[in-house]
């Protein structure tokens, strides 16, 4: 044990007077500063725009109920938009999605800059919708400095150990004198493993501590603990794994120059190129315009919906959803056309959810695909689990789209449900729908 404490000791006061390592390591703490301050502000810039529209949706239900209340007394005539229909009652009945932020966040942005996190949720709204879409993908966000915690760790972590660990037994072989070590009464093995340790130990206490202060200035510690702790798990599987890398190579390596040389090929192929023909793969079999074929044959038949007699569009409607048949426009025979026409929405829907299951679904497949290459590919994969822990990844925002497309089937469901039984919206059913859609 006093020899271990000995060779800790050594490869402290050698990092110590190694000031290029110092300042590496510097610049490492700095970037993940960086990061998680990027993380941060998205994070409470996301929650701040959610407060403000929730308090904007409550002024104007305020304001629809002392409508209500002015056409019920008689000191207002109805509008052009009448609200006592139910369609335009629900149209007038503010129902947002939220993606509410994850304070993990804070460590990965994920698709938290590519994707939307609010949405107005009305009749005629679809979950692939241009505004849950940003202009700007997260790899030109990258571009122009907007980086995370997840982007620091996983690419430059394993640079500084690089650069921590080049010459470590290879100084000794460079020099020649590395035989000498046996004298020691230690293995070589055993001499490697311990300067080895130091590193790690320094490093790993250098994450645990870093992002536990994060977490607790983000309130994870008190809000998502249980995801705290597997970022750390996750953490400590990452660097274990390169720390394995770079011993045997060490091991084995020739010197300094010859052990530098193959720690930046293995992380170059392991973080660039391995990446890179995935990505190139994948594309290649599921190229991204299909998204746009999808949704282009969507607009052309939502034309011929609209382009359809009432006759034909009302069959259509009893055939699409059955329920209608026991309502009480389905009992006339009298054609009313405005109940027609505030009934498409239901039929567009049905299209929409068929265009986005392909979609979904074409998704999926591609994700199957590229987990295929996981033992290939371990960088993508921690990184992915980061995105995962953060609630920044693909599955996070599916699990939106879906909880998107359960506020308008209910809407749509109401809307059809009271027009064709032609109910008149008063203020107490207002307030009905206001509090089923908040």
């Amino acid at each position: 044990m006093s020899g271990y404490y000995q060779i800790l000791m050594s490869e402290s006061l050698h990092l110590i007077r190694s000031p290029f390592k110092i300042i590496t390591l510097l610049l490492f703490i700095f970037a993940m500063v960086y990061g998680c301050k990027n993380g941060y502000e998205l994070f409470e810039k996301q929650n701040n725009e959610i407060n403000a529209i929730s308090k904007e949706n409550k002024a104007s239900i305020n304001e629809m109920i002392v409508q209500y209340e002015a056409i019920e007394s008689g000191d207002q005539e109805k509008p052009r938009r009448d609200p006592t229909t139910p369609y335009w009652a629900i149209w007038n009945t503010p129902s947002y999605a939220f993606k509410h932020p994850s304070s993990m966040m804070v460590f990965s942005l994920g698709q938290a800059e590519q994707y939307g996190y609010y949405k107005r949720v009305t009749n005629w709204s679809s979950t692939f919708d241009s505004d849950l879409s940003e202009e700007i993908a997260n790899p030109e966000r990258l571009a122009i400095g907007t980086l995370d915690f997840n982007f620091v760790f996983i690419y430059l972590y394993p640079i500084l150990m690089i650069i921590l660990l080049f010459n470590i037994g290879g100084l000794e072989k460079d020099l020649r004198f590395y035989r000498l070590i046996y004298l020691q009464n230690i293995t070589n093995a055993k001499w490697l493993f311990a300067r080895f340790s130091f590193y790690f130990i320094i490093t790993f206490l250098l994450m645990v501590g870093f992002t536990s202060f994060s977490a607790l200035l983000a309130g994870v510690l008190k809000n998502e603990l249980p995801n705290f702790i597997n970022l750390l798990f996750t953490i400590l599987a990452y660097i274990l794994m390169w720390f394995t890398i770079f011993f045997f190579i060490n091991y084995f390596g020739k010197g300094s120059s010859d052990q530098a040389m193959k720690m930046i090929t293995i992380w170059l192929a392991l973080c660039i190129v391995i990446p890179g023909i995935v990505h190139q793969i994948t594309s290649t079999r599921y190229p991204t315009n299909y998204m746009t074929d999808y949704l282009d044959v969507s607009r052309e038949h939502s034309n011929d919906i609209f382009e359809s007699s009432a006759d034909t569009l009302r069959m259509i409607l009893l055939s699409s959803f059955p329920n209608l048949e026991h309502t009480q426009f389905s009992a006339d025979t009298i054609m009313d056309k405005s109940i027609i026409n505030r009934s498409v929405s239901g039929l567009v829907n049905v299209l929409n959810k068929n265009v986005a299951f392909k979609i979904e679904s074409l998704n999926k497949d591609k994700n199957e695909f590229i987990k295929k290459f996981n033992p290939i590919n371990p960088i993508t994969v921690f990184q992915n689990q980061i995105n995962s822990i953060a609630g920044t990844d693909y599955y996070a925002y599916h699990h939106y789209r879906r909880y998107i497309q359960s506020i308008i089937d209910e809407k749509i469901e109401l809307i059809l449900e009271d027009t064709w039984n032609k109910k008149v919206v008063n203020k107490e059913k207002y307030i009905e729908y206001v509090t089923k859609f908040n």
